[in-house]
């Protein structure tokens, strides 16, 4: 009896060759952006693939959703005690209108919002100029330096959703202060 021919797996193994050489001599292709979130107060770290696994720890770091967060920080004066408890602070994106990887700081307590400082922060290495965009959380304002602990040149503060931070601070943070 003659082999039985099998076109279509032959096709599809020779496809499957194909597409495996052509990703081995192809440009590198851009990594998977890091969506990180940190304890202000422990430094202790955590990354994720996706930007809604990183909110999602961050939450249950926190004890709270950010709706449920908001609802706190709205509701007057009891509420605002409430809220003292730890709170997700603020979120920096790698670029502009909340692009790219993120960074969430999370810790005890509310910020006043002034131009105080309440809390500082210093990126680590591999997030250390990178910084386009920020979004503040619970009445934080947040200020960018361009050295350690606060320090070197300041912008801020951003008090709102910021998609661009301006081209003094682009690229060029490497800590922050929050008040």
């Amino acid at each position: 009896m003659p082999p039985v021919r099998r076109p279509l797996c032959s096709a599809t193994v020779t496809a499957v060759s194909v597409m495996a050489v052509a990703a081995l001599t192809s440009p590198a292709r851009a990594e998977t952006a890091q969506h990180c979130v940190a304890d202000i107060d422990t430094g202790a770290q955590a990354c994720f693939a996706t930007f809604e696994e990183a909110i999602a720890e961050a939450e249950e770091e926190t004890g709270r959703t950010l709706e449920q967060q908001r609802r706190s920080l709205d509701g007057g004066p009891a509420s605002l005690l409430a809220a003292r408890a730890d709170v997700i602070i603020g979120t920096y994106f790698e670029h502009e209108n909340y692009g790219g990887a993120t960074f969430t700081l999370y810790g005890d307590g509310l910020c006043r919002g002034g131009d105080g400082t309440d809390f500082w922060f210093t990126f680590p290495p591999e997030w250390r100029n990178t910084i386009s965009a920020a979004q503040p959380w619970a009445t934080c304002a947040l200020w960018l330096h361009s050295g350690p602990d606060g320090t070197g040149d300041r912008d801020g503060p951003y008090r709102e959703n910021t998609p661009y931070v301006g081209d003094h601070m682009n690229d060029r943070t490497v800590s922050t202060t929050l008040g």
